[in-house]
């Protein structure tokens, strides 16, 4: 039943990009000294990192790509999903590993998806592994590996034969409206290009038909050692790396490759028009783009011209933000869009969303805005602003982008694929410092105005429902242009200029009385006068025993958290009214500031507030260094006793809702999705409010609604190393003095004051339920399970029954993907929620509708099975992945981590015994303990959900 308002805020992080930093032709910039880089004779490329240069690395992890120069670009016609057919197809049987690469990959300990994967793209495959523990033999172990997958795999047809049901699963799992709507827009912009022609995961035909022997064809074709490159990130010597790679990627000879087919689509000088008319599309647009041969060449001059693209796109993105003041109405978010169409064509676009009706007022609204900034340009002090941040921005790039950890594998990816070298961060921050002071605004006008003036253009529309619109003939759209230019149009926008507030000084003065202390733990409880409570805890005294001591370098930072019962699910009342009332309010911000204040305040002071409202209650968190902390404690205050719910935003979010409660489309996944709620919960659950609910909820009734909330009781956690007299001062004067309707408490009680609150739980009903539904337009059919069973909650049990989630999920992917190629993917949850005392399941995945039902039945008695399946050998990797995560989390996020596990106990128990028994967590990761537990979740309160195409 929970919906969310999304309200969006920008915050502008500037970064230099890759292709300001190096060129592989000139000269100039080179490859970072750091990255050891070669090519063999027979032109296999490799570049390696020794991570132990960097501190920040993770220890003793590997992170390896093979690169492989060819996609779904590079098929034929009756070639159509090989090139993604051969990704899945190398992990089959080769000449070393008869029993398949896969087997190989899983006898060195590695899980699919996360120790090794693999991905296709229009342009490459890539193949990914990552050790976690390296060591020389399991170095040389992946190199054989790849070796085998390079040059050769077997692509034999019954292996085919089975693999195809995974390709078929996984080609099925793309069919859905958002995946039309994205193709078809894709092939809308790329039209005159071979790509629309190529899809990468093939076409049903072409996966189930195609023989091996024509992909065969295309691995000898373009699995060369001269069209591949190696990227290896790991602790160890580059030396005897290299010496390897040599003995092991040398010995298969350079092959000539097949010719390219081109790339890119032929520009002409006409307006392209086309129309997304997927049937379940929710929203009316109009987008306008030009498409146009990319700036980029490998010279100084043409890094330069990177940059002069740069402070374009960025400065357009601003002023497209500012001239969304000045649409008119029925037209909405304007905005606008710069990237790589094509390898050598680039496109730049806008749009904007209608009302029902105004299409043809938003293509003269999109025209007009286009036609105003090309006319006149962007401001100098815009142009003299963003020259200063990209100079501030490379200032702090130097330092900071030695230490990239595991990105730095990310980074080299990238550079290869690209073509351009990852060079040194001091070396080309220091270029673009001096390529900066060459660009001027009159370059940067210039170049916006040469996009604008491409005479290849793409026009589409988008309508609710897929309803046909006739926005016109190219002619039309061009008079529509002709037009506009002859106006005198009014000047830009420009930057408001937003007053600098301060938070208003909090004068009345509240106490504190202590409650009760644990000098073992650090932990204190505090009543406020206004009947709240504080429960604050000193990390330092258990970082005595979990954590090495911090560094003086290090900014310590303070953690603080909010909890109400201000949940959403009223026992009377409105639920949506709760809701909307505290989207509202935050939406607000600090009442009686404009939203630019209130953005420009909180960047400025780094203060960053959020909150999260579920069924039975209401948590506000912030983070921040200790020398701000007040700061946020009065924004806290400000937002809780000046609790207003400002008119405008009022209006503009009720606009909103109504509009999208207006549409009348309503796609059949989402019927789905309602008779599993009603099946689960009961009544006539609906996903979001009605036209007849929003009608009813005045700026009045919202305000009332907003006042109860936060004249509940709360109780504030913190975890801080300030002084505790410093502390209690600032809560005295920030939290204490918040008005609150009740002065009860806990007073160190066991008392979950949540389970006394005037809200309810959202809880699946008990028994068995079936839906089963024939709606899907798609041959595609979906199961879902949604199952519960009591258990009383605590931190070992929540710990046993994640893991034995994860078990689950295996054991699915196992038998239903593995041994039966039924599935592509599976998705299965397993958590304990503390508030409802209920171990929760969840597991979704689609599949072929003629198997659904038998795929159904495997899923019951994998469940069934799952003691079975709890081995010593699992059990015993369960032991050293979780004292490995939990040593990375005492020692990377100690701080964060107690307050998160110091919120559970207090919350739970009404006491802090979690922290005192962080030390017994594995003591449940033991066979007999989780077979125990496995054998007591029978789930015999269920629903089952079968959707399947229309007619099955």
């Amino acid at each position: 039943m929970l919906f969310k308002l999304f309200r969006v805020y920008f915050s502008c992080v500037f970064f230099v990009p890759l292709f300001l930093l190096a060129s592989p032709n000139d000269g100039a910039l080179d490859w970072d000294k750091r990255v050891v880089h070669g090519t063999l004779d027979n032109g296999f490329r490799y570049y390696l990192f020794d991570s132990r240069q960097d501190e920040s690395s993770p220890k003793g992890l590997t992170i390896a790509n093979l690169l492989v120069l060819a996609g779904a670009i590079d098929e034929e016609e009756n070639q159509l999903g090989v090139a993604h057919m051969v990704e899945h197809m190398v992990f089959h049987e080769s000449n070393d590993f008869p029993d398949g690469v896969r087997k190989a990959l899983t006898d060195l300990g590695l899980k699919q998806g996360r120790g090794f994967n693999a991905m296709t793209n229009s342009e490459n495959t890539r193949y990914m592994v990552n050790l976690n523990e390296t060591t020389p033999a399991r170095l040389d172990s992946m190199l054989a590996i790849y070796q085998q997958i390079a040059f050769h795999a077997q692509i034999k047809a019954d292996s085919l034969k089975k693999e195809r049901l995974i390709i078929k699963e996984e080609w099925r799992g793309k069919l859905s409206h958002r995946s039309r709507i994205n193709e078809d827009k894709k092939a809308l912009l790329r039209v005159g290009s071979l790509y629309p022609e190529r899809p990468v995961i093939g076409t049903q035909e072409s996966i189930q038909h195609t023989p091996a022997e024509r992909l065969l064809a295309f691995y000898r074709d373009w699995y060369a050692p001269n069209n591949m490159a190696l990227i290896i990130f790991a602790p160890t010597d580059m030396k005897a790396l290299e010496a390897k790679i040599q003995q092991v990627f040398n010995q298969e000879p350079n092959r000539a490759l097949p010719s390219r087919h081109p790339k890119d689509p032929d520009l002409d000088g006409d307006i392209k028009i086309g129309q997304l008319t997927d049937t379940g599309s929710k929203i009316n647009r109009v987008a306008f783009l030009y498409r146009f041969k990319s700036e980029f060449s490998n010279t100084d001059d043409g890094r330069r011209n990177g940059l002069i693209n740069y402070m374009a796109r960025n400065l357009l993105s601003q002023q497209i933000r500012r001239q969304r003041e000045v649409l008119p109405q029925h037209v909405r978010t304007l905005s606008s869009t710069k990237g790589e169409l094509t390898p050598n064509v680039d496109i730049l676009g806008f749009s904007v969303n209608v009302d029902n009706g105004f299409h043809q007022q938003g293509l003269a609204a999109l025209v007009t805005e286009i036609v105003r900034i090309k006319h006149h340009g962007f401001f100098q002090e815009d142009f003299d602003a963003l020259s200063q941040k990209i100079i501030d921005a490379t200032e702090r790039n130097k330092t900071a982008s030695k230490n990239r950890g595991s990105i730095w594998s990310l980074k080299m990816v990238e550079a290869v694929v690209l073509g351009k070298p990852l060079a040194d961060s001091e070396e080309s921050n220091d270029q673009v410092l001096g390529l900066i002071d060459t660009v001027t605004l009159d370059d940067v006008n210039t170049r916006l105005r040469k996009w604008l003036s491409s005479p290849d253009r793409v026009l589409y529309t988008q309508a609710i429902g897929g309803e046909n619109i006739d926005i016109g003939s190219p002619e039309k759209v061009s008079s529509v242009f002709e037009t506009v230019s002859k106006q005198k149009l009014a000047i830009l926008e420009r930057e408001k200029i937003v007053a600098k507030k301060v938070l208003p000084k909090v004068k009345e003065k509240g106490s504190a009385a202590l409650i009760s202390r644990d000098e073992m733990l650090g932990l204190s409880k505090w009543n406020l006068s206004n009947g709240d409570q504080l429960i604050l805890l000193d990390p330092s005294v258990l970082g005595a025993i979990y954590q090495p001591a911090q560094s003086d370098e290090e900014e310590s930072v303070s953690y603080f958290s909010a909890l109400s019962s201000a949940g959403y699910q009223v026992k009377t009342g409105s639920s949506w009214a709760q809701q909307i009332a505290q989207q509202m309010a935050d939406a607000t911000g600090v009442y009686g500031w404009t939203d630019e204040e209130f953005q420009q305040w909180r960047r400025e002071k780094k203060v960053s507030l959020s909150s999260k409202q579920k069924a039975q209650y209401l948590t506000y968190r912030g983070n921040i260094i200790d020398t701000n902390l007040e700061k946020l404690l009065n924004l806290y205050h400000q937002r809780h006793a000046i609790s207003g719910i400002d008119f405008e935003v009022y209006e503009s979010v009720m606009a909103d809702l109504k509009r999208n409660a207006g549409v009348s489309v309503v796609r059949p996944i989402e019927i789905f999705s309602r008779q599993l709620a009603k099946a689960r919960f009961g009544g006539d659950e609906i996903m979001m409010p009605t036209v007849s609910i929003l009608q009813s909820l005045s700026h009045d009734h919202l305000e009332e609604v907003r006042q109860q909330q936060v004249a509940l009781s709360t109780q504030y956690f913190m975890v801080s190393r300030l002084p505790e007299a410093d502390i209690i001062r600032l809560a005295s004067r920030y939290l204490a003095t918040i008005p609150r309707v009740s002065s009860k408490v806990n007073n160190g009680e066991n008392d979950n004051f949540i389970t006394k609150s005037g809200t309810v739980p959202v809880l699946q009903l008990s028994g068995e339920k079936t839906i089963d539904i024939a709606l899907n337009p798609e041959p595609k059919a979906e199961y879902r399970l949604y199952a519960y069973q009591s258990l009383p909650w605590s931190p070992v049990t929540a710990v046993q029954l994640i893991y034995l989630g994860e078990l689950l999920e295996e054991e699915l992917k196992m038998r239903l993907r593995s041994e039966v190629q039924g599935i592509y993917s599976v998705r299965a949850v397993l958590e304990l929620d503390m508030y409802t005392n209920r171990a929760e399941l969840s597991i979704q995945y689609s599949s072929d509708p003629t198997r659904l039902d038998s795929l159904a039945a495997m899923t019951d008695d994998v469940l069934t099975a799952l003691p079975d399946i709890v081995t010593s050998d699992w059990v015993n990797s369960v032991n050293a992945a979780f004292i490995d995560i939990e040593e990375n989390r005492l020692k990377n996020a100690f701080d964060s981590t107690l307050m998160h596990r110091l919120e559970l106990s207090e919350s739970y128990y009404g006491d802090a015994r979690y922290l005192k028994e962080m030390d017994t967590l594995t003591t449940g990761l033991i066979e007999d303990e989780l077979k125990t537990l496995a054998e007591t979740l029978t789930f015999e309160n269920n629903v089952k959900g079968f959707y399947r195409p229309i007619g099955n």
